[in-house]
């Protein structure tokens, strides 16, 4: 680079750091003004935050002096992204904790703060300005710089940017308010800011700070919405996009991407990836929540359009735990599913049930479900009340055989529901004091033993006809089931696709 275009780089460079210090003078002054208000009359938990900002101005004048700083006379001397990045960084920090002294003073009606946090917010929304618009054109082409700025002299304070005021009078309605959102974000301040911000407006949030972290946790706990930073130590925020999209699980959580990072490459990949959207840092607090909104009710309306599907468990009461895996898988296989069909489970003990009528009355009918799931361990159920009756006027044995003969006579009229039967064959252990329940235990057990005989054995006896499975050990029937609801599940899309 020539002498001339080397002082010319120079005297742009220059201008820039003059320009982005002009507002950051401004957020410094005003936080320090508010600082001595409450010399006399302490407010100890807005100081708390008011310190925060401080420090964050203080610290944006050493980075413009480090990364932007006399001693660069070239653009070679210069990261751009990594300029662009560290400043919003620390402005982030700024914005987020002003928001949140500016709801304070509104809960607490101390409107003589508001002006000066208008101030400093103004200020904030300037230096994203410049940093978008001055960083990268003054540095990158000279001679395009030195135009701009002449086109651009005066005050920072005079860019066409939107301030607080007019971010705070926007009237919406918002869509898909509360809910569980992850904020994953390496920065421990970022994930204070965000979080507290989100309580407030009605989410639970929790924060990690590293994308292995965010997978961990998405294994035990379920969430509605994810925010995700790109730049993060260990695996990076588009790794975790990647991880995420791939499982058959996790792959249906809206992702919000939040970055500092001015990258078109970065920004086109994360929406390939399956984003459902992308916010610069610093961000303006109100369009957050309406891109949080927007994407949950997208993700209710998604749920709310997909096909749905009944499943009518029955059995006795001695196969809890089984139960329990059924309910589990469900809510496994709607999550696997989530954008293209819906299981709603049909558990007797979800249903609720009247005195004055019979249970059978009551439930959802097994013969209009989708899929019928029958349990059965040693016992068939107590008989049904005398006035229920077959047509040709036999009492049924039990409620789960009612059940299962209801949905035999849908699937011989319309072909549905699909029909699951299970039976757990580890013997019972019944305590040989109790000679009423070993005799009880025994008909039950032979009621059984005919009902099995009567629907899924062939007339020698010898084999199991039709959808019958036994099985051993809970482990045992959590893998039988959960393979044969997914195939159901598969075969059910196929068809109705």
């Amino acid at each position: 680079m020539s002498d001339d275009l080397t002082s010319s780089f120079r005297d742009q460079l220059a201008q820039v750091r003059h320009d982005l210090k002009t507002p950051v003078g401004h957020i410094i002054g005003y936080g320090e003004m508010l600082e001595e208000e409450f010399e006399d009359d302490p407010w100890p938990e807005f100081e708390t935050d008011l310190k925060q900002i401080l420090t964050s101005g203080h610290r944006l004048v050493e980075l413009i002096e480090d990364l932007l700083g006399a001693s660069k006379t070239s653009i070679d001397d210069i990261d751009i992204p990594g300029t662009q990045y560290q400043l919003r960084q620390q402005l982030n920090h700024i914005t987020g904790y002003c928001e949140m002294l500016r709801e304070l003073a509104e809960d607490e009606d101390r409107d003589e703060v508001l002006p000066d946090l208008d101030r400093i917010t103004q200020a904030s929304v300037n230096f994203t300005g410049i940093v978008d618009k001055k960083v990268r054109t003054s540095v990158l082409d000279v001679e395009t710089a030195a135009a701009e700025a002449a086109d651009s002299k005066g005050d920072a304070g005079d860019l066409d940017q939107p301030g607080i005021g007019e971010s705070e009078s926007l009237q919406v309605n918002w869509l898909g308010e509360g809910g569980d959102v992850l904020d994953v974000d390496d920065n421990p301040v970022n994930c204070d800011l965000l979080t507290r911000r989100l309580e407030r407006q009605g989410y639970h949030a929790v924060a990690v700070e590293s994308g292995e972290g965010a997978l961990q946790l998405l294994e035990v706990e379920k969430f509605d919405l994810i925010l995700l930073d790109l730049l993060m130590p260990g695996m990076s925020g588009i790794e975790v996009l990647e991880h995420l999209k791939q499982d058959p699980v996790l792959r249906n959580i809206p992702v919000i991407v939040l970055s500092a990072l001015d990258d078109m490459e970065k920004i086109v990949r994360c929406v390939l990836l399956g984003a459902d959207d992308y916010l610069f840092k610093p961000f303006n607090p109100v369009l957050l929540k309406a891109r949080i909104a927007a994407s949950l009710e997208k993700a209710r309306l998604r749920r709310q359009n997909v096909p749905k599907l009944k499943v009518f468990i029955s059995s006795p009461g001695d196969v809890i735990p089984e139960r329990r895996i059924v309910r589990v898988l469900i809510n496994q296989l709607n999550e696997e599913f989530a954008e293209q069909v819906f299981l709603t489970p049909i558990f007797w003990e979800d249903e609720p049930l009247l005195a004055s009528d019979t249970f059978q009355a009551q439930i959802y009918p097994a013969h209009d479900a989708d899929i019928y799931i029958g349990i059965f361990w040693s016992r068939l159920g107590s008989p049904l009340p005398d006035h229920i009756r077959r047509p040709d006027g036999s009492r049924y044995l039990s409620g789960s055989e009612y059940e299962f003969e209801d949905a035999m006579s849908g699937f011989q009229k319309k072909g549905r529901p699909e029909i699951l039967v299970y039976r757990k064959t580890a013997e019972p252990v019944v305590g040989l004091n109790d000679r009423d329940l070993i005799m009880d235990r025994l008909q039950q057990k032979e009621r059984l033993e005919e009902f099995v005989r009567k629907w899924f054995m062939t007339e020698d006896g010898e084999s199991y006809i039709g959808a019958f499975h036994a099985f051993g050990t809970e482990e045992n029937f959590e893998l039988m089931i959960s393979t044969h609801l997914r195939k159901l599940v598969v075969n059910q899309l196929e068809n109705i696709n």
